[in-house]
């Protein structure tokens, strides 16, 4: 029965330390040429809530991932908004003409061809993805 009860005290422990360690880690990225500097959290935000309208000294063009955890952790931890909060946020700026809607793309790849390939490009990508083509300005 201890022994029962080492093992099963032992698998807590192993799933206890093991969960910080499998949260989606990811960067806020521009292309690897661009005039951006590093960010803090609250300049990041200004610019994916639409607030700030350039980057690096272009025009801001904000690339968002469509879903999964990587958008659900930069939603929630980096904007403090998410899901439908985040949806009727943008709404109302597009429908007011105060901003034009963020595009969307399917993952890490597309956001680094988009970053790449357009003058102030700004978006987010998991941190296994970074490489040469891009620089990081801010990690979550």
């Amino acid at each position: 029965m201890t022994s029962n009860i080492k093992i099963i005290a032992a698998l807590g422990l192993a799933v206890a330390l093991a969960s910080p360690f499998d949260a989606e880690a990811g960067s806020v990225v521009v292309a690897a040429d661009s005039g951006a500097g590093a960010m803090d959290a609250e300049a990041v935000r200004r610019v994916f809530l639409g607030r700030e309208t350039s980057v690096g000294g272009a025009q801001a063009s904000v690339v968002y991932q469509r879903g999964g955890a990587l958008r659900d952790s930069f939603d929630k931890d980096v904007l403090g908004r998410a899901g439908a909060e985040l949806t009727s946020y943008w709404s109302r700026l597009v429908f007011t003409g105060k901003a034009k809607a963020p595009e969307e793309v399917a993952n890490d790849a597309a956001v680094k061809a988009k970053v790449a390939s357009t003058p102030g490009a700004i978006g987010y990508i998991d941190d296994a993805s970074v490489d040469g083509s891009v620089k990081v300005l801010f990690t979550f």
